[in-house]
């Protein structure tokens, strides 16, 4: 049986087919290239170059240039860069995987800076000079190296004879780059002059002002240089009491020679006539604003109670602060303290509602009683219509629910002493209690309790000649007790301040302006 193979010929695709796929092929691997390898963003340079010292560039912007969208893409990494040594380092950037380097060298082309701490400079023959010691504030962005010699580091000098000399001394950065400071001595055959004390005359102090007894002072040896580390202060000053008070000081130099002056210091009583039925502290350094505040009231300070507290250097004073009043709406603060504090701890939630009942209602302050009080309302409402309009029923509502005792439970617990559950007293150092507690917590609660403070409508006392929108506070006011309570959020400068009065003539006025003299005197 014969088989007969037949042979299949190739066929050949068309040539169009070809380049269809050679089309495809060179598309799939430019799309490649952009999709995984092309740096979309123009770089601005190959290599940047910055002065040792400077901030390490590490924004997008600084090595690309793009749209915001786009920049905002590109993560830029430093981290293979000294910024303490001068070189040439790589700044790696990545746009979605796709990475680009960027040289960046860190030039030290600048020069230490330096002064004298003293010209011309007295010494005694066969004394070592120190270059460190004659050599003040001196500033590099590199490690300076101090010389009598321009070439070698040679940091003493030792006179070997009398007379007046010129020395340069040489100030040289790991880079090489050298500053020169001349210098002029003068060599003595012995030191025979005592050091210079100033800074030491009489002193006058108001009673209970801080008082630093080496503030000022001052001693400087024509040898040896600055000695004010050196002084020795004999005697103390009371300035919790008015008297006269004697310090001595005293100060020796290397060869023994001593200074000695006698400093009298007397601490009066401004304000004499106020104290006995009145209470006047100070601490630290605010009789400035006491004794402003103090000249205003003069014996009006019999009605009120004050406390003023700078929430940076604890400074501050206070005058009668535990005078007890009826509270007032200042009691609202504490309140809602207590129902943020149960919130916090997990008792009830800020949406959580509840229902008005008749018991609630108050007339006075407040816009609940205008609105329709059949349906619930949530706690976060409730304590913020509390502070803004100081309403009665919510307060009301929220003391109901939070537990009239468990509320003054919450309040002793901050203030640290009993108060009159009955008429709810309160004062300045109570309210300035539950301002430090409201500003030191970290509690989102109490900070959104300090923003509502900010919103009250009622700013007349405390605000009223103060920069709008810094004072964060609460009043009270009920026939003749007018009080204040808040917190100045003055930039980096923030204080405490509470006013507390009862039959004072014109309170509201007399409180704006306590609240004004403490902004400016503090």
């Amino acid at each position: 049986m014969n088989v007969y193979y037949r042979r299949h010929r190739r066929t050949a695709l068309p040539p169009f087919v070809l380049f269809l796929v050679l089309v495809v092929l060179v598309t799939a691997g430019i799309l490649a290239y952009f999709r995984f390898f092309h740096f979309p963003l123009k770089v601005l340079a190959k290599t940047q170059t910055i002065e040792l010292g400077l901030e390490i560039p590490a924004a997008a912007s600084d090595y690309v240039a793009g749209k915001d969208a786009e920049l905002e893409k590109v993560v830029v990494d430093t981290s293979a860069v000294d910024a303490t040594q001068a070189g040439k380092y790589q700044v790696e950037l990545d746009y979605e995987g796709r990475r680009r380097k960027v040289a960046l060298v860190i030039a030290d082309t600048v020069a230490p800076q330096a002064t004298l701490r003293r010209q011309p400079v007295i010494t005694v023959l066969g004394k070592s000079l120190s270059a460190e010691n004659l050599v003040q504030d001196v500033e590099d962005a590199a490690e300076v190296t101090l010389s009598f010699d321009p070439q070698t580091v040679v940091d003493t000098y030792q006179p070997a004879d009398l007379g007046n000399f010129d020395l340069t001394i040489y100030l040289t950065d790991a880079s090489g780059n050298q500053t020169t400071l001349p210098l002029q001595i003068k060599v003595v055959e012995a030191d025979q002059n005592p050091p210079q004390l100033t800074g030491v005359g009489a002193a006058q102090l108001d009673i209970g002002q801080s008082f630093d007894p080496l503030a000022g002072v001052t001693a400087v040896d024509e040898i040896d240089g600055d000695l004010t580390m050196d002084i020795q202060v004999e005697g103390d000053v009371d300035t919790s009491r008015t008297g006269a008070f004697t310090l001595t000081y005293a100060v020796a130099d290397s060869s023994g020679n001593e200074a000695r002056m006698v400093r009298t210091v007397t601490v009066s009583d401004p304000f004499a006539h106020l104290r006995g039925a009145n209470v006047i502290t100070v601490s630290g350094d605010a009789s400035k604003p006491l004794h402003a505040v103090l000249d205003y009231l003069d014996l009006d300070i019999r009605f009120m109670g004050i406390a003023y507290q700078d929430l940076v250097t604890g400074d501050g004073f206070m005058i009668n602060p535990d005078n007890q009043y009826r509270s007032a709406s200042t009691a609202k603060v504490f309140v809602n303290m207590a129902l943020y504090d149960a919130i916090d701890r997990g008792v009830y939630s800020l949406d959580q509602k509840i229902q008005y009942e008749s018991s609630d209602f108050e007339s006075g302050t407040g816009i609940l009683q205008g609105m329709d009080l059949k349906v619930p309302y949530a706690l976060s409402t409730l304590a913020d219509y509390a502070v803004i309009y100081s309403d009665n029923i919510a307060f009301n509502m929220i003391r109901r629910f939070v537990g009239r005792q468990e509320t003054f439970d919450y309040y002793e617990s901050i203030i640290g002493h009993p108060t009159n559950r009955t008429s709810t007293s309160m004062g300045a150092a109570d309210g300035a209690a539950l301002m430090n507690e409201l500003y030191t917590s970290d509690s989102a609660n109490f900070q959104h309790m300090l923003d509502v403070m900010r919103q009250t409508q009622f700013n007349d006392m405390l605000p009223r000649f103060l920069p709008q929108g810094i004072v964060a506070h609460k009043v009270g006011f009920y026939n003749t007790v007018y009080h204040d309570i808040g917190i100045v959020l003055d930039g980096d400068k923030p204080y405490i301040l509470t006013v507390f009065s009862e039959g004072l003539t014109y309170p509201s006025d007399k409180i704006a302006t306590v609240s004004k003299l403490v902004y400016e005197n503090r």
